[in-house]
């Protein structure tokens, strides 16, 4: 089986084969990425859909020696959010109230976190939805967020304590 970098290099080459091995590989991590961070399933697409392209489009400066294919991507995914965010700000929307059919009883604790995790600010929620979610070390999530390891650690420490916090108020 081969590694992300190494079918990263081969998608450089030209391979969709590998693009597409990608895609499937990291499209469930990546789209909960986008929902939780969005917290609106059209957004997430969106996000997905760009992030995806941006890949695409970027192969030619993707290096092996800059670190993981998973810390580049999920970096491309949260500048993404954030491009989608400052726009979103410019240009304000309303949006109806987003429902889902979530009644039954075994739902509601996540629903409780999923409301909790949307209320954490946006630099927590990225670093606690790449640490615990998604499963990325320090490393990796200060590569995808542009800041050190400590500061990763420092933010997903952060989140956890808010995130109590608000649960406990629910």
């Amino acid at each position: 089986m081969e590694t992300d970098e190494e079918l990263m290099d081969a998608v450089r080459e030209g391979s969709e084969a590998a693009y597409g091995t990608l895609f499937e590989r990291h499209r469930a991590a990546l789209y909960g990425y986008a929902l939780r961070m969005t917290r609106h399933p059209e957004s997430a697409d969106d996000v997905f859909q760009e992030t995806f392209l941006r890949v695409h489009r970027a192969r030619a400066t993707w290096s092996s020696h800059e670190g993981s294919f998973r810390s580049w991507l999920f970096r491309i995914a949260t500048n993404t959010v954030r491009d989608r965010a400052r726009q979103a700000a410019r240009r304000p929307e309303v949006l109806g109230d987003a429902w889902e059919p979530f009644f039954h009883p075994h739902h509601l604790q996540r629903i409780e976190l999923e409301r909790a995790l949307g209320e954490l600010p946006e630099s927590l929620r990225e670093a606690f939805v790449l640490t615990v979610v998604l499963g990325m070390d320090h490393n990796e999530v200060a590569a995808a967020l542009s800041i050190s390891p400590d500061n990763a650690r420092a933010r997903v420490s952060r989140a956890r304590v808010r995130l109590r916090e608000l649960l406990e108020v629910s």
